[in-house]
């Protein structure tokens, strides 16, 4: 299995990050996509795929949390380094007004410019949509890309279709597993090879570990809660979302 997106160069993994990789390989989840939210954190990915290139992989980009922090040089330095190898999509982009941000026309300027990245280097997107799912899809159709996850999804089926109908696919985490969550209704309406795994660790840990640090052997939590709502096998659902995987990162 894959972890789609996962953040291991966050703090909570600076003691163990061997350890948590070594029992993700026992839990079957061979390989992880560490994500970036700027440009410090895409170097920290770019480190770690060099420690753990058979196991790891990278996407970088800007978050819209970071849309003010951001610089031109930083810009210009992702731009020039889309093209490394250990980069397989570019993420996690979008925009988020979940605290009533008011730089949502600096966040479209500068998810615009990350979108125009991807389509110019040919790479996938990892997509943050909360709060603002209806003009986050809108940006994207208007700039024409269509390839990429929607990650940590959590809207609802009208939107979900949205999605798909772009050419996007979607990703759960532990929420998925949730007590009251209404996800699993959602995701019972897609179908398997549209879905992928991910973690978001250190974050969205899933039950029965929830409250804990999440960490990519966890996959199996969510994969196994999907294998339930679709009434088939952890192996099968193993099996159809580390193809999809494979097919939108070019693993």
């Amino acid at each position: 299995m894959i972890d789609t997106h996962c953040h291991l160069y966050w703090d909570s993994f600076q003691n163990d990050l061997p350890e948590v990789l070594r029992r993700a390989r026992e839990a079957g989840v061979d390989r992880a996509i560490t994500i970036a939210i700027d440009k410090p954190t895409a170097l920290q990915c770019l480190d770690l795929v060099g420690d753990y290139p058979e196991q790891l992989k990278c996407a970088i980009g800007v978050h819209p949390s970071e849309t003010d922090k951001v610089t031109e040089d930083d810009l210009l330095w992702l731009e020039a380094m889309a093209g490394d190898p250990a980069v397989v999509a570019i993420g996690e982009i979008g925009l988020d007004i979940y605290r009533g941000e008011t730089n949502l026309k600096q966040q479209e300027k500068l998810f615009e410019r990350m979108l125009h990245l991807a389509r110019f280097t040919g790479l996938p997107v990892v997509i943050h949509h909360r709060a603002a799912g209806a003009r986050t899809i809108e940006v994207i159709k208007a700039a024409g890309n269509t390839k990429g996850v929607f990650h940590c999804f959590s809207e609802d089926y009208a939107y979900a279709k949205r999605v798909l109908d772009q050419g996007f696919l979607i990703s759960f985490t532990g929420n998925i597993t949730y007590k009251n969550s209404k996800l699993p209704v959602l995701a019972a309406q897609l179908p398997l090879d549209r879905i992928l795994l991910e973690t978001d660790a250190p974050f969205m840990a899933p039950h029965p570990h929830r409250g804990k640090r999440c960490e990519p052997k966890h996959i199996v939590d969510v994969a196994q809660k999907l294998a339930e709502i679709h009434n088939t096998s952890l192996d099968r659902v193993a099996d159809i979302t580390t193809r999809g995987a494979e097919e939108l990162f070019n693993l």
